[in-house]
């Protein structure tokens, strides 16, 4: 007669070695709250081709505070798992990278359009960037094969349910920040903002970009607003470029006709600085009314104490 026991790896509860805090946390919690986090998870559960019936285990795993803090390097996520036994499993989940030439591709596509330069720039990483990428043949979010889970516990499926959890969680990182999904890819945000300024910096006239020559044209005709396209360039080269001894001093341009929004930081204070993200907000909000104010000749009103 063939037995139908689980193996003692498949998922029981009756030893749950987790900290009491994480103990039934979250049954009804979803993944990838943020446009990027469930894109991510989209690309889980219907491009990766990883195993539904493991990515619903993974998923009920994650919900109940399994997984210790994620840690996410070029192509990889590390973390450890509470499964049923006292100590935790070791999960890596490896994500495959775009070669040299490929984020070449990439970032001379990205790099064609100032507008996504500038969202970048300003800590934002725009959708868009994913109609950008597959222009180039590639695919931004992993498709079938690009997401390798693996885990130190025995059971052979792939993926297990601990890296499946760790693989949902990963939507939880990109929620925070997407400048994760470019990590997963292979290159941090240091790097991708560097290499986007020094394409911005040696663009050439007609590409449809500003230059440092265009930048200088900008000055000796006075249309400030121009250089507001250009990445890189230092003030006194753009007069120097200029030809006249004596460049005419750029018009500042015209206030808008209602105060800016400030742009929103790509990570919230850590919670141990005492600093409240709604406060900062406000506060930022506050200071952009009262320079609108000032720069349009509308005195702001009464300071409070």
């Amino acid at each position: 007669m063939t037995s139908t026991q689980e193996p003692w790896w498949a998922d029981r509860d009756e030893e749950d070695h987790r900290p009491p805090a994480a103990r039934g946390r979250g049954s009804r919690r979803t993944f990838g709250q943020s446009w990027w986090g469930g894109q991510w998870v989209s690309a889980l559960e219907d491009r990766a081709a990883l195993d539904p019936g493991r990515l619903s285990r993974g998923r009920s795993y994650a919900r109940r505070g399994a997984v210790d803090r994620l840690t996410l390097a070029p192509g990889l996520v590390m973390a450890s798992v509470q499964g049923s036994r006292a100590l935790p499993y070791t999960v890596t989940v490896r994500v495959t990278t775009f070669d040299k030439d490929e984020w070449t591709r990439v970032l001379d596509a990205i790099a064609a359009q100032i507008g996504r330069v500038a969202a970048l720039l300003d800590g934002e990483l725009p959708p868009e960037v994913v109609d950008d990428v597959g222009g180039t043949g590639l695919g931004l979010l992993p498709g079938p094969g690009e997401i390798q889970p693996r885990c130190s516990c025995p059971d052979v499926g792939d993926p297990c349910k601990h890296a499946a959890a760790v693989c949902y969680l990963i939507a939880d990182a990109m929620d925070e920040d997407p400048f994760a999904v470019l990590l997963l890819r292979g290159r941090p945000r240091g790097e991708v903002l560097s290499a986007l300024r020094a394409r911005r910096a040696s663009a050439t006239p007609g590409s449809g970009r500003t230059s440092d020559d265009d930048a200088a044209a900008a000055v000796r005709s006075g249309r400030a607003g121009d250089i507001t396209e250009v990445a890189g360039v230092v003030a006194r080269d753009a007069y120097a470029r200029a030809g006249d001894p004596r460049p005419a001093v750029p018009v500042p341009p015209l206030p808008p006709d209602r105060p800016s929004q400030p742009v929103t930081v790509a990570v919230d204070p850590p919670p141990g600085s005492g600093i409240d993200p709604e406060a900062l907000r406000l506060v930022a909000a506050a200071a952009a009314e009262r320079a609108w104010r000032l720069a349009t000749a509308d005195p702001p009103g009464p300071q409070s104490p």
